[in-house]
């Protein structure tokens, strides 16, 4: 999945899940979205996208691109999905 791809992703995941009728702006994310709508949006992102978000991928996150850097390397590097639970 390329840049583009997951940006009109997200742009559709933002209108059906935050009933926000335009894309997010690229600056910080906190200015735009409250705690409830920015978790809102990483459960949303992690179940479309089926990838998990670690709480230091969340801190680093601050602008649209970096969302969408961290879920490209996300994809593009998954992890094994059982870790510490065996």
């Amino acid at each position: 999945m390329n840049e583009q791809q997951i940006r009109t992703q997200l742009t559709d995941l933002v209108r059906t899940e935050l009933r926000i009728d335009q894309a997010l702006p690229e600056g910080d994310l906190s200015e735009h979205l409250d705690s409830v709508q920015r978790l809102t949006l990483v459960v949303a992102i992690e179940d479309s996208f089926k990838i998990c978000f670690e709480p230091q991928d969340e801190a680093a996150i601050e602008t649209l691109a970096d969302v969408v850097q961290t879920i490209q390397a996300k994809l593009d590097n998954p992890v094994e999905k059982q870790s510490d639970s065996d």
